[in-house]
């Protein structure tokens, strides 16, 4: 396991796909698209997109896993 930023974390699982993890629970996996691409997908809404780094991918899963926390936070 390695950081991508300092909230999402990724441990590699077979050739080209990554499980990555917020906060030690897993929210999604990058599979590489190509050499330039990940295809990133969030394991709790289903939306996926293609981003340029894990470090992207870290980034959209983040911003995902603050608005899918915030109606929580807010009951």
């Amino acid at each position: 396991m390695f950081p991508i930023t300092s909230r999402v974390t990724c441990v590699g699982g077979t050739s080209g796909v990554y499980r990555l993890y917020y906060q030690s629970r897993w929210v999604g996996e990058a599979v590489i698209v190509d050499n330039d691409a990940l295809y990133v997908s969030h394991s709790f809404t289903e939306s996926g997109r293609v981003v340029a780094s894990l470090r992207d991918a870290a980034r959209w899963l983040e911003s995902i896993e603050d608005v899918v926390a915030a109606p929580l936070a807010a009951a």
